[in-house]
This record gives structure tokens, sequence and C-alpha cells, in this order.
């Protein structure tokens, strides 16, 4: 840890980390119920399902316009077309401009945290991996933890515009630190980026392909619940604000405290297998709880939010650890392919939800079961993996 510490510019990277978390996770669980003010379920999916397809479809020219143009340009340009998305989405009233202000805002999101995935990874030794990714999972997770109690009380006393103007202003600090301390950085040796090649390389190692099918089964699991969850707990009957500022942020707590003493343990007494079937299964069952729990009772969502993140915690560590433990910085199409599963998550959570939208009109709680089934038959890739230690 001491080491990590003395690293200056891992230090500010995690700065970053966070203000980029606070800016992200402001306007998260909020955005669904925004959408649905204009939109009904089925156009609300298919936009979460264009703006994946859109992240996917510009992650896989990334890197080569990272190469070409530097990664401190990319991402302050990116950086500050995100500001002005952010508010024009805030405030326009036409429905065409909202529904693209918002696809460019999702992929603005994804190549943002590609850039932090970047900047992590040249300053990251390999023995240290397990720490470092676990400790910048924990900082990103602190800044989503905060942000729904930022953005409860912003929504309790002004409006969503006021929601999405406090996102923005959360990445002015980040301009600030990424201009002084991250603007001579020296770049990877990248490669050019070929996402299938990766793909067919990844999936005949059974290694790679579990660690693959642990962050993307992850990923599904937080898309269901940035999209479905809030909508699905307001027609059980509790409120929006309450879901923002009293369950969420409770909810949250493990994805803070545990990511970086699981990175730790793979690290030095544990391999990362037995961890992610122990988060498999937490998974699925907190999934089916969701089915079968009607309560308007915060304190049993908490209970059963905060269990399901447990588990969420242990899968995306172990994931994300085994992941770059096997892959360097210099495997552009492969770090490329990991970075890109929340994009492809959230497209299919998406589609699920585009094609079953009318039965979700009276059974919401149906998500839920498309995704514990998916999270079972998932773990069948994780059984034959191979530990690190």
């Amino acid at each position: 840890m001491h080491a990590i510490v003395r690293n200056k510019l891992l230090v500010v990277t995690y700065i970053l980390t966070i203000l980029y978390a606070l800016h992200y996770g402001i306007p998260l669980y909020a955005t669904s119920s925004f959408l649905h003010q204009y939109f009904n379920s089925s156009l609300v999916s298919g936009l979460y399902m264009l703006g994946s397809l859109g992240a996917l479809i510009a992650s896989i020219s990334f890197a080569k316009r990272i190469k070409q143009f530097h990664t401190y340009t990319v991402t302050f340009t990116m950086v500050v077309g995100e500001i002005i998305t952010i508010l024009l989405f805030a405030f326009t009233k036409n429905l065409f401009l909202l529904a693209l202000f918002f696809i460019i805002h999702f992929i603005l999101t994804a190549l943002l945290y590609v850039c932090l995935n970047v900047f992590i990874e040249s300053f990251s030794k390999h023995a240290e991996t397990g720490s470092i990714r676990g400790l910048f999972l924990a900082l990103l997770n602190i800044g989503i933890l905060i942000s729904p109690l930022i953005g409860g009380t912003v929504l309790s006393h002004s409006s969503f515009e006021g929601l999405y103007v406090t996102a923005a202003i959360m990445l002015v600090p980040f301009l600030f630190f990424l201009h002084k301390y991250l603007e001579h950085v020296t770049e990877p040796a990248y490669h050019s980026i070929n996402m299938l090649h990766a793909l067919k390389t990844a999936w005949r190692n059974k290694n790679l392909r579990a660690a693959l099918i642990g962050e993307l089964t992850v990923q599904c699991f937080y898309a269901v619940m940035i999209i479905y969850s809030p909508i699905y707990l307001t027609t059980l009957g509790i409120p929006l604000s309450v879901y923002l500022t009293i369950i969420i942020p409770f909810a949250l707590v493990p994805l803070v405290i545990l990511p970086y003493e699981l990175g730790f343990l793979a690290d030095s007494r544990f391999g990362e297998k037995e961890l992610l079937i122990i988060g498999f299964a937490i998974l699925a069952i907190t999934t089916f709880l969701c089915v079968v729990v009607t309560s308007t009772s915060p304190l049993v969502w908490i209970a059963i939010l905060l269990t399901s993140r447990i588990g969420a915690s242990c899968v995306e560590t172990m994931a994300f650890t085994y992941y770059f433990k096997k892959v360097g910085p210099e495997d552009a199409s492969l770090t490329a392919l990991f970075t890109n599963t929340g994009n492809v998550a959230t497209f299919v959570v998406g589609a699920v939800g585009f094609s079953i939208a009318p039965l979700l009109v009276e059974r919401p709680q149906l998500m839920f079961i498309v995704l514990g089934c998916a999270i079972l038959l998932n773990l069948s890739y994780v059984l034959p993996m191979r530990d690190t230690r």
C-alpha cells in the first residue's frame, strides 16, 4: 500500500477516478427515471441499448486514437465534450435531442473509463496488480457510494436539471489535475486493436474466458440494477428519493470496503477462483430474492441489495485481478475486450428489456428472473478456470 501511495502519478489517477465516479454516479440511478418521464419502458431500454452499442463501436478504434493523439489529449477533449453534452441533455426539451445527448453522454463516459484504465495500467507493476486494481475499484465505488446521497439531496431541493449540473461540475477539478500532472505521461507500446481476434484468443483460453464471463455477468447485474431497480422499487411504493439517499448508499458499501482487501488476498494468500465462485453464488441467491420480496421496507431492501453487492464485489475484483495478471498494457485488443464488457452487458440487458417490455409493465421482476438464470448458466464457464496460486 505504501509503495502505491508513493507513486505520485498513480495517486493523481486515483483522484481522477473519484472525480469521474462522482460525475458518473450522481445521475446514474436517476437517469432511467428521468428518461421514463418522456419515453415508455421499451424506448428507455432501447436508448440504453443504442448507447452501449455506440460505446462498443467507438471503443473498437479508440486505442488507435489514443496512440495517434496521446492519452492526455484524447481524455481532455472528451471531458470538455462530456461537460457540454450532459448540460445539453439536462436542459433540452426536444425528445430527439434528449435521446441523442443521452447516447453521446453514455459513449463519452464509457470511453473516459477506458482512459482511466490506460493511466492505471501505465503506472502498475505486475506484482501489485491485485492491490492496485482493487484500490482502483474501491475508490471508483467510493465515488459511486457518495453520489446517490448527493443526487438525492439535489433532487429533494432542486430538479433533474440541477442533478446534471452538479454532475458536470465534478469534471472541472478533473480537468485541472489531468492538465497539471498527466500531460506528459509516456504512452504504453500499444498495438492496433482487433476485437474479433481478441475474442477468439480469449475464448480459446479457458482462464481468460472465465474472467471475461465473470466480468460480463457482474456488469449485467449492474445494468439491471441501474436501469430497472429504481423503476421496480418505485412500483412497489418506495419513492426514488428514499432509494437514492437511504437504500443505495448502504447497499454500495461492500463495493468500497471489499475490493482492495480482496485484491490483496488474491495477491498474497488465495487464488481468484474460490472467491469468484462464492461471488456467483451470492449474486444468484440475492437476484432471485428480488423476485419474491415485495416489501416496502427500506431495511429489507438494504439487506438484499447490500448482500448482492458483496457477491458483485467478489466477482468483479477477482475477474479484474485475474484478467490483468494474464494481460499486459501492451495487449491493447485484449484490454479493450475486457473494458468493453460493460457496454456489451448494457446492450444485452437493454435488448432483453426491449424485447419483453410489454410484460415488464405488469411484471417488472421478470428482469431479475432472467438475470438470475444467466448468472447460474455463466457459473459453468468459471468452474474450469485455473487459479494463479
